[in-house]
């Protein structure tokens, strides 16, 4: 590929399932996305590092995994020296530009309380070139909304930014994070992440090619749509998770002594009535459907410049939700399907397209596949692996195993999960207890095969295995230049 040409486009959602996607699941409308999937590849089975926000993103930002880059858990900030996909690419005469949520830096003060850091210094350059982790130009809205968004909002519909700040236009019969918002859609930070990448896209100088990350901040709860999308969903039949209480004896102890302990958020299985389950999915639905009408305007943009068949697109999400999975809600520290598994679609010059992949694919994969696209040889300490061989046709798959990590050693929890083919096996540190989930035979997870002796030799193989990808885990940094 000709790298003068090749412009890439990152696009992320927060919390956002795979197979929340039309492609996939036909209760949710998503006709842009879909367009792109078969323009491209889907890779069935990919994986985030981590199942909470700060670290996933930073590992699709560096390649790099949670314990090696810094940033383990939310609260805690990307490495400042950590070489990022912007550094990278700068170094081939990348213009780079990320909108959105970006969340490499914690958004709370280091108070003990909620109490919202300042975004000038959350949203601080770094001291060694003044950039924020390698940005020419950022536009940053996190999930409190607080900073360039509301700035916007408050010049833009001073009474909307007074109740965004408030209440985040709560409706009157709001039910916990549900509810259908009344702010136009044109004043919602999803509208606001869209019209910030348009403009960089318009004002663009086409000598350079431009990297640009999109990085909307929904479907992540409270699930609050605006309205007329709400509606798009009020004769939906949804289909709710299957009751949850046969599986709880099998569980892991933590998830029955969790009470807030090991997430902020919590952690107990939810209490909700059916109706509420449908009205919150259908919310959930609701944010996907006007990302996904988001994501086109922006596509537009590239049309109009003239420069969309010359962009490599990556669509991806920095972890799912559990949207009642298991009896349980949003994310946290737990290691099923619908947190791990992420949407991923890739889309452009040389990418076959219609095709979906069952290759295993990790989210650290997307810097050195992204480079070697380009032509670049992976860079020295980048720990992820070029998916570029199954993207062009060129192999079925590269890994064969995918790992995620949920680390709060902190509040006493250090969970390690791999999935394999067949099988998936969780590890928690300290713990007699863990989970395998037999997923050829039981892909809702339904059955924990952990103690069961039948699956003896298949855990004792698996925990090899683990072995085996922790000691690659290690940091290559810094590389060796020296015989003694």
């Amino acid at each position: 590929m000709n790298r003068r040409k090749t412009h890439i486009w990152l696009i992320t959602t927060d919390q956002m399932r795979a197979d929340a996607i039309g492609m996939e699941n036909r209760d949710v409308i998503t006709p842009v996305l879909d367009e792109m999937a078969g323009e491209g590849t889907v890779f069935e089975r990919s994986y985030c590092a981590s199942p909470v926000c700060t670290p996933s993103r930073a590992s699709i930002f560096t390649g790099r995994y949670p314990h090696i880059h810094g940033a383990w858990n939310i609260g805690v900030s990307l490495n400042e020296d950590e070489m990022t996909l912007c550094d990278h690419l700068k170094k081939l005469d990348y213009a780079t530009v990320g909108v959105g949520k970006m969340h490499f830096r914690p958004q709370c003060k280091p108070n003990g309380t909620y109490e919202a850091e300042e975004p000038a210094y959350r949203d601080r350059g770094r001291a060694s070139d003044s950039t924020y982790y390698g940005f020419d130009q950022h536009f940053i809205t996190e999930d409190n909304g607080i900073g360039a968004y509301t700035d916007w909002l408050s010049e833009q519909n001073p009474e909307w930014a007074e109740r965004f700040m408030r209440d985040r236009g709560r409706s009157d019969d709001a039910a916990g994070d549900v509810w259908e918002s009344d702010m136009p859609s044109e004043l919602t930070q999803t509208y606001w992440t869209a019209d910030r990448s348009i403009e960089a896209i318009a004002s663009h100088n086409d000598d350079r090619p431009l990297f640009l990350w999109t990085s909307f901040v929904d479907p992540h709860h409270p699930f609050n749509p605006p309205r007329s999308y709400a509606e798009r969903y009020a004769n939906a039949d949804i289909r709710l998770p299957s009751p949850a209480e046969s599986e709880m004896p099998d569980r892991p102890e933590h998830l029955l002594r969790q009470d807030g302990k090991y997430w902020p958020g919590g952690g107990e299985a939810h209490t909700h009535s059916e109706d509420h389950m449908k009205r919150l999915i259908r919310n959930y639905y609701a944010m996907i459907t006007f990302i996904d009408e988001q994501i086109g305007r922006i596509r537009d943009a590239w049309r109009a410049k003239g420069m969309y068949d010359d962009v490599l697109v990556v669509f991806t999400a920095d972890h799912g939700e559990l949207l009642g999975d298991h009896g349980l809600l949003y994310k946290g520290p737990w290691l099923y399907e619908g947190l791990t598994r992420v949407p991923m679609i890739v889309r452009g010059p040389g990418i076959r397209s219609g095709y979906r992949a069952s290759a295993l694919m990790e989210n650290v994969d997307i810097v050195p596949t992204l480079l070697d696209a380009l032509g670049q040889e992976r860079p020295y300490g980048v720990q992820g692996v070029s998916q570029l061989p199954v993207i062009t046709g060129q192999a079925a798959a590269i890994r064969d195993s995918a790992m995620t990590t949920y680390d709060a050693h902190d509040r006493g929890i250090h969970a390690k999960c791999m999935r394999t083919d067949k099988y998936k096996l969780v590890l928690f540190e300290g713990e007699a207890y863990g989970e395998l989930f037999d997923l050829e035979n039981d892909p809702r997870e339904t059955a924990n095969q952990f103690f069961n002796p039948i699956y003896r030799e298949i855990k004792y193989g698996l925990m090899e295995a683990m072995l085996q990808r922790l000691m690659s885990w290690q940091d290559p940094l810094p590389q060796r230049k020296a015989l003694w």
